[in-house]
């Protein structure tokens, strides 16, 4: 079963992207790629503990869909 994460999952209203993948690191991976380069001020100068702080809330937020 795929799984989905859109970035209004997160918090961030007044943005529509959604990543959707069969595999639930693959939508991490996108939603990561994505905030790096259309939310860089969620991402930068955070610290390392900030940041598998924030893949965590990623994997939590995502969920699985039906196909």
């Amino acid at each position: 079963m795929p799984y989905r994460l859109a970035c209004k999952d997160l918090g961030l209203a007044e943005c529509d992207f959604v990543a959707e993948a069969k595999k639930l690191r693959k939508v991490e991976e996108m939603m990561l790629a994505h905030a790096r380069d259309n939310h860089p001020e969620i991402i930068a100068g955070i610290s390392f503990e900030d940041y598998k702080a924030l893949e965590h809330r990623i994997e939590a937020a995502a969920h699985e869909v039906a196909v």
